[in-house]
């Protein structure tokens, strides 16, 4: 599937990175912008699928967009590039419901990822920056995180003993999709196999 995707960064090599990995997906990049006012105009005018937008960004930067795009009830699917694992810009792009949060250190392939999951109508947040803003280090230290809906289905269904291609079927997504929701749950719930998950589920009753 062609998503139309408007992308905003004030690094241009950063830019010219992530349009040249989603061209080569076969997306449609409409808009590049170099800041968050370019970002702006480009998205009312093209009205894309997807804007990804830096967190931090010159006139405008990613929050100021999103909290636009929340205001405007924008059909723009809104994703969110930070380079940095400070909580606080963090949990105002969770508290603005971001469609998606990304870390610029991921790969290419998590990128792609990410987009096939919001264009699912799937939120799709970075685990390493969903530790960050609930006050964790590494795995899960404290309680774990709240689980989305979607997760709650993905737990049930590997508690059943399900594999990804089964899981994939039954949820309606590809299964890059549930590796990642699955990635995502090992590290909120601060376990490491299928197994401890499926114990986790039946002792906490998450599933």
């Amino acid at each position: 599937m062609t998503v139309s995707i408007v992308v905003a960064d004030d690094h241009p090599m950063m830019l010219d990175g992530i349009v040249g990995l989603l061209a080569a997906a076969g997306h449609e990049v409409r808009a590049r912008c170099l800041d968050g006012r370019q970002a702006l105009d480009a998205i009312i005018l093209h009205q894309p699928d997807i804007a990804i937008l830096d967190i931090h960004m010159p006139h405008m930067n990613g929050l100021e967009l999103l909290r636009e795009a929340r205001r405007g009830a924008w059909r723009t699917r809104i994703m969110i590039l930070t380079a940095s694992l400070d909580p606080q810009p963090i949990t105002q792009a969770l508290d603005l419901r971001a469609d998606g949060l990304i870390l610029k250190g991921a790969g290419g392939d998590t990128l792609l990822l990410c987009v096939d999951c919001v264009m699912q109508d799937e939120q799709w947040l970075d685990p390493h920056a969903m530790d960050q803003a609930a006050g964790q280090t590494g795995k899960a230290a404290g309680r774990p995180l709240e689980l989305t809906p979607r997760e709650r289905e993905v737990v049930r269904l590997v508690s059943l003993g399900s594999r990804n291609k089964e899981i994939a079927r039954e949820l309606d997504l590809s299964e890059g999709t549930v590796k990642m929701h699955l990635h995502n749950l090992y590290e909120k719930l601060a376990v490491s196999s299928r197994t401890e998950l499926a114990i986790l589920v039946r002792d906490k009753g998450l599933g």
